[in-house]
């Protein structure tokens, strides 16, 4: 399957349903609609905004478009942790919610998508011995906590949550479109998913309006986080024809900006918006590898921004999975399919090959307005240590060890004067 046999709406076939162009946000009425059946009444809306909600040129776009709905507005600040996720679906109870709308960046979306499938499910006050977690009776206004949550994570959780309408504010993350959410365990300093149909969002508004002035930092990060998904779900050990195409599709739509970093227009925003959504497709399909394995402690231990993370790594993973043989392949598919996805991704960004792709790569990181990164040679172990213990890792197509991950994050050029920043999801 190639991209040019997939038109831009087979590729985004399939849930959540995608409502895509300038002004859509102010369609939201008609998304929540959508999400929500069998309501004669206005529905209660539980809004989830980040922090900055107040203080952005489309806030009053956005409250207007969800009138006569009952809103009520939820701030989730900074990354989502359990303690986030279990109060925000307190919040939806207590507003007895039919639909939850998460406008923001991924940690608002990911917090929101936990919340509502979390508030909608019947839970137990003390963990079970087994089952999912919506099999599991809990009392009327009981409230959840934070404990539930992280057992959750280990669970998943089955039957249907509260639809969520996604709204992405920055390009990226691509969870307007997964059937997951992350959930950051700062104190244990550990990430965690939550799985299930019941995560995945009802219906994404994709408005290219939203991204007009995006900060630069925060663009570059969220840029490499599309561009780690996008090759990692062509590449990994559970990739398939589709979420190759997709991957290679989301690298097509940043080839220019990966050359040329420059200040987002029309054109540019709607080519973010939807290369981070074909990303996000990707990744529902077969995941990601282990780029997002080594993002994780960079991120607990280093606060280096999620989509930082993934890229500072991307360019010597994509030269390591690019010299696949057959003694080291981890996919049962052989070392062909590896460099045939590979190949694929160099096509679409209009490489010569991997290793131009990966200078590109290196040379979009350096000119970035990110902040600068230290201490990672001196943790490479630990970081390589950590990350192993992800299931990530194990979908990588080329196998790795932890001495391997070392090395490969000792030889990042500079590694201690790279560039990084705060958390983005």
């Amino acid at each position: 399957m190639s991209i040019s046999r997939l038109s831009n709406d087979a590729l985004i076939a399939g849930p959540p349903h995608v409502l895509m162009g300038p002004g859509g946000v102010t369609d939201l009425a008609g998304a929540v609609r959508s999400a929500v059946s069998g309501t004669a009444r206005p529905p209660r809306v539980l809004l989830v905004v980040g922090g900055g909600f107040a203080r952005r040129p489309w806030r009053e776009r956005v409250l207007a478009a969800l009138r006569p709905a009952a809103v009520r507005v939820a701030v989730q600040p900074g990354m989502p942790t359990p303690e986030c996720v279990a109060r925000l679906a307190g919040e939806a109870r207590a507003h007895r919610a039919d639909v939850v709308v998460a406008v923001g960046g991924g940690s608002v979306m990911d917090a929101a998508k936990a919340a509502a499938a979390l508030s909608a499910a019947p839970l137990s006050a003390a963990p079970p011995a087994a089952g999912p977690l919506s099999a599991r009776p809990l009392s009327a206004g009981a409230a959840l906590t934070s404990e539930q949550v992280v057992q959750a994570c280990a669970d998943g959780v089955s039957g249907a949550g509260l639809p969520v309408v996604a709204v992405p504010t920055t390009p990226g993350t691509g969870a307007e479109a997964t059937p997951f959410a992350t959930i950051w365990d700062v104190e244990r300093r550990r990430k965690l998913s939550l799985r299930g149909e019941a995560v995945r969002p009802a219906v994404a508004v994709l408005d290219p309006a939203l991204l007009a002035g995006l900060p630069g930092d925060q663009l570059a990060a969220s840029l490499l986080d599309t561009l780690a998904q996008g090759v990692e779900a062509a590449w990994s050990t559970r990739a398939d024809e589709r979420s190759e195409a997709l991957g290679a599709a989301a690298w097509a739509e940043l080839a220019t900006l990966l050359d040329r970093p420059r200040p987002l227009g029309p054109v540019e925003r709607r080519a973010v918006l939807l290369a981070g959504h074909y990303a996000g497709r990707a990744i529902a399909i077969a995941g990601t590898t282990i780029c997002h394995a080594l993002s994780y402690p960079l991120t607990l231990r280093h606060g280096v921004r999620h989509g930082h993370a993934c890229g500072l790594t991307l360019a010597p993973v994509l030269r390591h999975n690019a010299a696949v043989t057959e003694a080291d392949c981890a996919d049962p598919r052989g070392p062909e399919r590896v460099r045939a996805a590979v190949a694929g991704v160099v096509r679409a960004a209009g490489a010569a090959d991997p290793d131009d792709l990966a200078l590109r790569v290196e040379a979009f990181l350096a000119a970035s307005d990110l902040p600068p990164v230290a201490g990672i040679r001196d943790d490479a172990d630990r970081i390589a240590a950590e990350a192993l213990g992800y299931d990530r890792a194990a979908s990588n197509p080329r196998h790795v060890d932890a001495p391997a991950l070392a090395r490969l994050l000792t030889t990042l050029p500079c590694s201690d004067r790279l560039r990084g920043g705060g958390h983005a999801r």
